[in-house]
């Protein structure tokens, strides 16, 4: 994401002056309201002194659109989030005239916007209680004011994702994981090793400093400085709503010297990495399976061009495959679960990741890593290698993974394995014609029989399929693994419009999304409970947690998991998505 040029210093200096101002003279600023900022309007707007009945006010400030270089757009994006709270809020009895909501591109405009908001709020009510307080005439009169106007600011709550720079390959997941933001000294913004610090959603930290190595020193210092700014304004301004009474929620990322009233950390890299690895482990039934048939996984992990990549994304990738190796470790070890290249054995480590890490930047160069995955430069057309299961990380990559596997003769999908349902009855259930029809799995702990014309309906062979037809079927190749075309089980992220057709003929087993309409009720109940001075309980899925050394409650919500067999329920009954949409 591009920084905008920074402002000039008297600017920069007048603001901060504006806020310092507000803090330690407001009984100045009682005669001068007239010299108050504007708050920001976005799509809804409203003046930061009215006040709704019963849930009073709030402002929400996100960042823009992330935009991917592809085409392929995950589901849940920032202005799809803000349009879910708006509604909610106001189901709380919240008036839309009392709800601000705004975008930015970057993080100097978004922290001038809400220190402009603070500051206006705090003029606005310290000229209202200058005000009653000399038509009052008395010192009851004054205090009278002054208890009115702690009301007005414990009836306002600031929900602020920080804007975070994010590369490509980070996008590929959506808008809505974020990072621990922490300042640096003048001498560290120069370096060119950038510190990294795991967030609670397992990101890296987001400094002051350019990510751009290639940028000329002087951009990326002034790009640095200017962030290093927008870091200080920002903590500076939400450290004075709350001071002046105002409740602070934080979506996404933390801030290092901020603890917010409520924080949303919307999504986690281990979540997402976690549910597709515990995916394999279900539909491959690995709890099963012997080291005499062991399954083969290959886990890819996307990352950018050389160029482009950053330490922001060795640690996303570190930390995801550390997620990873949690659930699949066990199974590597045992021998019940192989890897067709090689680059995973029972000897790999959470350390492994470095090695799993390839350019994903365009669809190329994933066709090219998994062709060399499942060394097929090195086959004749009729031999394919075997391969159970591919855990994608992402939708573009599921996508590209998918393509790819067609191009190289795989048939079949990933519901005729161990199946569970048909092609055809996941359309009659989506469509509401009938109820899902299932059938036994096979016993994954006999060998199958598989050959370069394998059957791809999934049907159970009998226990004594190990003969020595059955045995001569499975020819050895150069990597490892079994000669068979039959479709892997492939799993990805972030719900791509464009993939849920994929999702429904099987050609991608599962997806995962963040439950962003079950965030924006909850966030909404919990931000009318602040508003009026209640007990922060909207509901259990609120605990008290510590992230970066910041202890705050925290609202987390389950991913929402994505197949064939819940799409209806999950994305269609609950208007995530149209049947349209979806293919049908």
């Amino acid at each position: 994401m591009t920084l905008h040029g920074g402002r000039n210093r008297s600017g920069l200096r007048r603001r901060t002056g504006e806020a310092l101002t507000a803090v330690l003279t407001v009984a100045l600023v009682f005669s001068f309201s007239g010299c108050s900022l504007a708050p920001d309007t976005g799509e809804t707007s409203s003046s930061p002194t009215t006040s709704s009945a019963n849930s009073g006010n709030a402002a929400i400030f996100t960042p823009s659109d992330g935009i991917t270089l592809s085409q392929h757009t995950p589901l849940n994006k920032w202005t799809a989030f803000v349009s879910e709270l708006t509604a909610s809020l106001q189901n709380q009895h919240m008036k839309k005239s009392s709800i601000t909501a705004k975008s930015f591109d970057n993080l100097d405009d978004q922290s001038q916007a809400v220190q402009d908001y603070v500051v206006s709020h705090i003029a606005s009510s310290a000229s209202s209680a200058s005000s009653a307080s000399s038509s009052g005439g008395s010192t009851t009169g004054a205090g009278s004011s002054q208890t009115k106007d702690a009301a007005s600011a414990k009836n306002h709550t600031i929900i602020v994702a920080p804007v975070t720079d994010t590369t490509d390959s980070q996008r590929q997941y959506g808008d809505y994981f974020g990072s621990h933001i922490t300042e640096k000294t003048s001498a560290s913004v120069s370096s060119s090793s950038p510190s990294t610090t795991e967030s609670p959603s397992g990101a890296s930290s987001d400094t002051d400093s350019s990510s751009s190595s290639a940028s000329p020193s002087t951009t990326s210092n002034n790009a640095s400085t200017t962030r290093h700014e927008a870091i200080v304004r920002l903590r500076s301004a939400l450290n004075l709503a709350r001071n002046s009474g105002m409740h602070v929620v934080l979506l996404s990322s933390t801030f290092e010297g901020f603890t917010p009233d409520l924080f949303v950390p919307m999504a986690s890299v281990a979540q997402m990495a976690q549910v597709q690895a515990k995916q394999l482990v279900s539909k491959l039934e690995l709890d099963k399976t012997s080291k005499e048939n062991p399954k083969q996984i290959e886990v890819l992990l996307p990352s950018g061009s050389s160029t482009t990549d950053t330490a922001d994304v060795d640690t996303f990738n570190k930390t995801a495959f550390s997620a990873i190796w949690e659930v699949l470790g066990p199974y590597f070890r045992s021998g019940a679960v192989e890897s067709p290249s090689g680059l995973l054995d029972k000897n790999s480590s959470a350390d492994s990741w470095k090695l799993l890490k390839f350019n994903a930047s365009n669809e190329d160069s994933v066709k090219k890593e998994l062709t060399a995955r499942l060394g097929k430069q090195n086959k004749s057309a009729s031999t394919r290698t075997r391969i159970d299961g591919i855990l994608s990380m992402n939708d573009y990559v599921a996508s590209e993974v998918t393509e790819t596997l067609t191009s190289m003769g795989y048939t079949g999908s990933s519901a005729d394995i161990n199946p569970e349902i048909s092609i055809a009855g996941i359309v009659d259930n989506i469509t509401g014609k009938k109820d899902l029809k299932k059938s036994k799995a096979p016993d994954p702990s006999v060998a199958p029989s598989t050959n370069g014309d394998a059957d791809s309906s999934g049907g159970s062979s009998s226990q004594d399929s190990s003969s020595s037809d059955s045995s001569s079927s499975q020819q050895s190749d150069d990597t490892g693994g079994l000669n068979s075309s039959a479709w892997p089980i492939v799993t990805g992220y972030g719900a791509y419009l464009d993939n849920i057709p994929n999702i429904v003929d099987g050609q991608q087993w599962m997806t995962a999304l963040e439950d962003r309409k079950g965030i924006g009720s909850t966030l909404a109940k919990a931000v009318a409970q602040l508003n009026t001075s209640q007990q922060l309980n909207a509901d259990d899925s609120i605990r008290t947690e510590t992230s970066n050394g910041i202890s705050a409650p925290t609202l987390q919500k389950e991913l929402l998991t994505v197949s064939a067999s819940n799409l209806k329920s999950v994305l269609i009954d609950t208007n995530y998505v149209t049947a349209a949409d979806a293919g049908l």
